[in-house]
C-alpha cells in the first residue's frame, strides 16, 4: 500500500464520520428537537453546541480535505489523483466552509441571544437546517468521489 493510498483511506474513514454527523443531525437530532418546546429547544440546541467543540468532533471535520487533497496531489497523473483532490475540495467548500460561514455564527448567535427563547429559535431552526443539509449533501458527493477514486 502506498502513502497515497493510507491517506486516502484515513481520509474517508473521518469524512464519512464527519458527514454521518451531520447526516445524523438532519434524520435524527434536529426531527426530534423540532418536536420540543421553544425553551428546550434553545437549551438543547446551546448544549449540543458546546459539547462538540472537541477533537473527537472536529478531527473528522477538519482533517479529511487536507488528507484527500494530499493523496490526490501525490497521484495526480490520472483521474484516481483528480478525483481525490476533488473529494477535498468538495468537503472543504461544503461542510467546512458552510460550517465556518453558516452554522457556527448560528450558533453563537442562539448562545448569545437576548431575545425570547421563540425569537431565537426562529431566527435559527430553518437556516441551520438548510445548512445542515448542505453539509450532509457536499459529505455524501465527497465521499462518492473518493471511493470512486480508490476502486478505478
Amino acid at each position: 500500500m502506498e502513502l497515497s493510498d493510507i491517506l486516502a483511506v484515513i481520509g474517508l474513514v473521518l469524512l464519512a464520520l464527519g458527514g454521518g454527523t451531520f447526516w445524523s443531525f438532519s434524520t435524527g437530532v434536529m426531527p426530534g428537537l423540532a418536536r420540543t418546546d421553544d425553551e428546550t429547544f434553545v437549551t438543547a440546541m446551546t448544549s449540543i453546541n458546546r459539547a462538540v467543540m472537541n477533537p473527537l468532533f472536529l478531527l473528522p471535520i477538519f482533517v479529511p480535505p487536507v488528507l484527500l487533497v494530499g493523496a490526490g496531489l501525490i497521484d495526480l497523473t490520472g483521474a484516481r489523483g483528480w478525483l481525490l483532490v476533488a473529494a477535498g475540495v468538495v468537503f472543504f467548500v461544503g461542510a467546512i466552509l458552510v460550517t465556518a460561514g453558516g452554522n457556527v455564527p448560528l450558533n453563537n448567535a442562539l448562545d448569545s441571544a437576548a431575545s425570547s427563547a421563540a425569537a431565537a429559535r426562529s431566527a435559527f431552526e430553518g437556516r441551520w437546517n438548510l445548512l445542515n443539509g448542505l453539509r450532509s449533501l457536499a459529505s455524501v458527493v465527497a465521499l462518492v468521489l473518493g471511493v470512486l477514486a480508490l476502486v478505478l
